[in-house]
């Protein structure tokens, strides 16, 4: 009894749970049976006194926004004024947003708004890079442009932020003034200064700034610029503390160590560092080969370091390596 009285309850109690569960199948059962006769019971044919003509087929998500054109007045607008769809369906967050939205309601006024910075003939490139800016509201971007005058931009340069970099203005008014402040303050620019670098290149302001800080550190401690030569290059060439820290700092170690260029040098001509490093070592190990690596501008035959990054192979060759673009192309096969 001890041993198998147990049992023989658990057995009990499992009779009690299986006639529980064959009861909600048979419940299931008898629900589905009167949805099956009531879907019968409806004539496919049947004719209605409502226009259907509203009516779409139900399009399922995709990541083809082609699929959506021809029935969508919004999308046929933004094809017509030269949007790109096919960038834009590579993100299917943004195309789920911009399917919501109607034209007259939610898109016209944005495009009448941006054509003043923008203008039609941008417009399409403008709104491929950045179609979300069409869910901000309008209020908000006109604050936004309202704080670039209060500081004193003038219409033409903020006419070149705006269209020069499309995400400028999803940016809040606190998040813009605190990336210009940290470009004031760090590299010590009167309003002027820090104006005129906004306008010079636009997107630098919305970089990322940790790569920003990474770069500036770059230069000031691993290649030995002070900061005023560090403000004179960001200036000049603000693109710089855009570049790849790796790049960077291989363009100068090449530039600086084995051509021997001065740090003089490389502050007056910083395009130099702009210029793949593969392109500035052909040439140079060219011209050294023929024994005319002379960067010196007190010295015979002074080649400038533009050379090896602006001119053409022709006019290179002719002007500073004194041959033909031949000999250069033979000499490349060898490397």
């Amino acid at each position: 009894m001890t041993l198998f009285g147990p049992l023989s309850k658990y057995k009990r109690l499992l009779n009690r749970e299986t006639a529980k569960i064959m009861c909600c199948y048979t419940q299931n059962f008898t629900y589905v049976d009167s949805l099956s006769k009531q879907h019968n019971d409806c004539n496919a044919l049947q004719t209605v006194s409502e226009d259907l003509s509203g009516i779409t087929p139900f399009f399922p998500k995709t990541f083809n926004l082609a699929a959506y054109v021809n029935n969508s007045e919004t999308l046929k607008k933004l094809v017509n004024l030269n949007v790109n769809l096919s960038e834009i369906e590579k993100k299917p967050y943004v195309v789920e947003k911009i399917l919501k939205l109607d034209f007259e309601k939610d898109m016209k006024q944005h495009i009448i708004f941006l054509n003043d910075f923008v203008g039609l003939e941008e417009m399409g490139n403008f709104l491929t890079k950045n179609p979300l800016i069409l869910c901000e509201p309008i209020n908000d971007l006109q604050v936004r442009v309202n704080y670039l005058e209060s500081k004193g931009f003038k219409y033409d340069q903020v006419k070149k932020v705006i269209s020069a970099n499309p995400f400028w203005l999803m940016l809040s008014t606190v998040r813009i003034d605190r990336r210009l402040g940290y470009y004031q303050n760090y590299l010590s620019l009167c309003g002027k200064e820090v104006r005129y670098l906004a306008t010079k290149q636009p997107k630098l302001i919305t970089y990322n700034l940790h790569h920003i800080r990474t770069n500036m550190f770059v230069i000031k401690e691993e290649m030995g610029f002070e900061d005023s030569e560090l403000k004179n290059m960001v200036l000049n060439k603000p693109r710089l503390l855009m570049l790849n820290q790796k790049s960077l700092l291989q363009r100068f170690n090449f530039i600086h160590q084995v051509m021997k260029i001065p740090h003089k040098t490389i502050l007056e001509q910083p395009e130099i560092l702009l210029c793949r490093n593969f392109k500035v070592k052909q040439r140079h190990l060219f011209l050294n080969k023929l024994g005319r690596s002379q960067y010196d501008p007190k010295k015979e035959n002074y080649v400038p370091i533009k050379a090896l990054v602006e001119k053409p192979d022709t006019e290179f060759c002719r002007q500073f390596a004194k041959c033909s673009v031949n000999d250069f192309n033979l000499f490349l096969k060898t490397l």
